[in-house]
């Protein structure tokens, strides 16, 4: 069971772009990315914090739907606000807990279902697909917010329980090079970064 008895009030940050920004052409370099990456990480610190409290029933649904399901894991968090700190979390715990808490906020947010998911963090890292997707035509809200009819939402999710931005920059950049192959040119991403267990970066990527 996740997050039992523990109401997770996130502060979210949402960023959206497009994708001329981002490096394609093949005489692009890699330190062309780096930068877009260094700008969107910028951006996000800068930019607007919401409050967004997540349902805990929602959450306690969710775990079962991550790739890797952890037992306790309300206990690990727990410990996580105890005195001393995320540091020992696991790289199992903290990517369960950044899809759980991701998924969850879809749901709440734009009413998708967490049984339309599709976990595929077990083939993600052969880094040729994002975590999940979805058919944007089924989704008002989402059709709403994207301004699209159809298409198709690439969604990525991670997790840090310490912020490293040097870290944060770099898998922006990994997940934009994974993203891109997939999107490229008339479909959306959405790119959600878990920052312990309260703040959540979104981004947007638009054609």
């Amino acid at each position: 069971m996740i997050l039992e008895n523990y109401n997770v009030k996130l502060k979210t940050s949402w960023l959206r772009i497009s994708s001329d920004i981002i490096p394609h052409d093949s005489n692009d370099s890699v330190e062309d990315l780096d930068v877009v990456s260094k700008g969107i990480v910028e951006a996000l610190e800068n930019s607007n914090k919401e409050d967004f409290e997540l349902d805990e029933k929602i959450l306690i649904f969710t775990n079962i739907f991550t790739s890797r399901i952890i037992e306790n894991l309300d206990s690990n968090i727990s410990y996580y606000l105890g005195k001393w700190g995320g540091k020992y979390f696991s790289g199992d715990i903290s990517a369960s807990l950044g899809e759980a808490i991701a998924y969850a906020f879809l749901e709440q947010k734009f009413d998708i279902k967490i049984t339309d998911i599709l976990p595929l963090r077990q083939v993600k890292f052969q880094g040729i697909v994002t975590d999940t997707y979805l058919k944007i035509e089924k989704y008002p809200k989402i059709k709403e917010f994207l301004g699209a009819e159809n298409g198709i939402l690439f969604i990525n999710t991670r997790s840090m329980m310490t912020y490293d931005k040097n870290l944060l920059s770099r898998n922006i950049s990994k997940d934009l090079i994974i993203s891109e192959n997939l999107r490229y040119p008339d479909n959306y991403s959405l790119l959600s970064y878990l920052i312990g267990v309260n703040t959540l970066y979104l981004v947007v990527i638009t054609p």
